[in-house]
């Protein structure tokens, strides 16, 4: 009992985090200078940004709780691990990237190196639990959508 409440309060704590950290840098940088860049026209409006993250963080949880409770060996759960927690980093990395140091090209590079850990990551997923694969795919989406926007806003300010 005690250790699988240590796994959902470890995952939640990692996950919350990261949110908290990422929504500070993104809500630094959007009216001073996300507002004023050109933008692709099939970008959401800001409003529906933070309910498909909080979506996202919400599967992100669930998934990391589902790899914490398998039975794996540990030398698989710790890789799972490390990348689990290195896509979170990136995530905040990003967020300063773009929305902190307003660099465009340095986020672009950032968010295609996030795209390949949350990849490797998923494929780490994959062969420990379907469902915690299933459960970041949204997220991967997300990411794919996100660095075309990322690219598309380089080219339209550049």
């Amino acid at each position: 009992m005690f250790g699988k409440l240590s796994n959902i309060l470890y995952s939640f704590f990692l996950v919350f985090i990261t949110a908290v950290v990422a929504k500070y840098f993104t809500v630094q940088g959007m009216s001073a200078f996300y507002e004023v860049l050109d933008i692709p026209v099939v970008t959401p409006e800001n409003h529906y940004f933070s309910y498909i993250w909080r979506g996202l963080y919400f599967l992100l949880f669930l998934s990391f709780c589902l790899i914490l409770e398998s039975s794996i060996d540990r030398e698989q759960l710790l890789d799972a691990k490390l990348l689990f927690v290195c896509q979170l980093f990136m995530q905040i990395l990003w967020t300063f990237s773009f929305f902190y140091l307003e660099q465009l090209f340095a986020s672009v590079i950032v968010i295609i190196l996030l795209d390949v850990v949350v990849a490797l990551m998923m494929h780490s997923f994959f062969f420990i639990s379907k469902w915690a694969f299933a459960l970041t795919v949204p997220y991967l989406v997300w990411l794919l959508f996100a660095t075309y926007l990322n690219i598309a806003i380089l080219f339209l300010n550049f």
